[in-house]
């Protein structure tokens, strides 16, 4: 019966994941953030596939804009702290963008065919812009484990 209960929290432990991922690659994030006392997209360039959505947060403390450098693909209001703007990619190609706050400030979106495998994004990541995408993966893979480990415990000490 013990035995029984641990695989079937397991197996919607693994199924918890997958659903994870899924969601996770349905969407990119963008943040605007300062470094070294200059304000950045980070990362500069995100790959998504058609259909796909990306969202611009901004984490500093001056507004900005996402602003296609041609045509009206992407066209937000002013962003102040702490505000998103979200855009679902329905073309293929690739779109550069700016602030038009801060005309420095520069990002692509580079959209591929559904289903097409992406290219690693930038996960390195900048000082300013916080965790990559992957460190937040890892933190969730890391206390799903914990959870499991303390499942198997409380239930090997239930059995006793």
């Amino acid at each position: 019966m013990v035995r029984a209960r641990l695989v079937a929290l397991t197996l919607s432990g693994f199924v918890t994941l997958v659903l994870a991922g899924s969601v996770l690659a349905a969407t990119s994030s963008v943040r605007i953030s300062e470094a070294n006392n200059r304000y950045l997209f980070g990362p500069a360039k995100v790959f998504v596939n058609v259909g796909q959505k990306v969202t611009w947060t901004n984490r500093s403390d001056a507004p900005h804009t996402v602003t296609s450098n041609s045509g009206t693909e992407l066209a937000s209001s002013n962003l102040n702290a702490g505000a998103t703007f979200s855009h679902a990619f329905s073309a293929t190609g690739t779109f550069a963008y700016h602030c038009s706050i801060h005309t420095y400030m520069k990002g692509t979106v580079v959209v591929l065919a559904a289903g097409a495998t992406l290219p690693a994004t930038d996960a390195v990541g900048h000082p300013a812009t916080g965790f990559p995408p992957s460190a937040i993966e890892a933190i969730g893979v890391v206390a799903l484990l914990v959870g499991f480990i303390a499942a198997g415990l409380y239930l090997r000490r239930r059995r006793v």
